[in-house]
């Protein structure tokens, strides 16, 4: 197809096409008789790609490492999430600033008071945003130091044990390869090195992994006392509140209420005051 077709079919205007193409994000065959560009229809998909990126706000070198696959699309997507909502953050202290100029009289503006209100909205935003980002490093970390899964059979050999890891891996597209057999096999999964061991429980034979390096586990930049705080927001004292605040709902009982506030209250308090102001 030629470059009217292709404007038809993407949206995209021939110059913005044109312009992809220097860029290195498009690359058209050539007609050998003619030398002129033919159009394919992954070229098509190509530049619907390039325009959904576009909107999203990516940049030209981002949207370049993800047609070369340079770099997982969903890693740019995390990082460009986490730019966006930085710049959200700041928008809206923006927006705040000049929502209360508005009603002030202009003879009257404090630019000095002002201006410290924006640097304290913007470090408040800048200090939550942090502890979002630190937690998921934090709960990606515990996950990846240990986890458990249920066999089909109950592992009663290293053949068995094998065979349940095997399975593990495939049904969660991950590569793994043997250290050690027996009935407390040590094995890599992604490049990490685990061992393993089988516990019996009422519902039969369950298989726990368990990080042989946990000190590489990707969160030794997170402080502790941050780290503290988070399992207690994610622990199970937090579980406790909730489901007193649901019986309470549910039941639309007084009493149920006061136990629910008599525990959820302080304990709020104390987690704000606990509350990590920095790393």
């Amino acid at each position: 197809m030629n470059i009217n077709e292709l404007e038809r079919l993407t949206g995209i205007t021939k110059q913005n096409i044109r312009f992809y193409e220097k860029k290195a994000l498009l690359h058209p065959n050539r007609n050998p008789e003619n030398n002129y560009r033919e159009y394919s229809e992954e070229d098509v998909a190509t530049l619907k790609t390039i325009k959904l990126l576009r909107k999203l706000d990516f940049s030209l070198e981002d949207i370049h490492s993800v047609l070369s696959a340079e770099i997982p699309l969903h890693t740019l997507l995390e990082q460009h999430l986490g730019e966006l909502q930085s710049r959200k953050q700041k928008l809206q202290s923006c927006i705040d600033i000049c929502h209360d100029l508005l009603l002030t009289d202009v003879a009257k503006i404090d630019v000095e008071k002002t201006l410290e209100k924006m640097d304290r909205i913007e470090q408040n935003g800048g200090m939550f945003m942090s502890i979002i980002k630190d937690y998921k490093k934090y709960a990606a970390a515990q996950h990846k130091r240990g986890f458990s899964f249920q066999p089909d059979t109950m592992v009663m050999n290293s053949g068995e044990f094998l065979e349940a890891l095997f399975l593990y891996a495939n049904e969660n597209n991950q590569n793994l390869e043997i250290i050690k057999e027996g009935m407390y096999p040590v094995f890599l999964l992604d490049g990490v090195e685990y061992k393993a061991q089988r516990i019996f429980g009422r519902f039969g034979a369950t298989i726990q992994c368990t990080m042989t390096h946990p000190e590489e586990s990707g969160d030794a930049d997170i402080s502790e006392k941050r780290k503290m705080f988070y399992r207690l927001v994610s622990g199970p004292y937090m579980l406790v509140l909730i489901v007193f605040l649901f019986m309470a709902i549910d039941r639309q009982s007084i009493v149920w209420a006061s136990v629910a506030a008599l525990y959820i209250f302080p304990y709020l308090i104390w987690l704000v005051l606990m509350l990590p102001k920095n790393r």
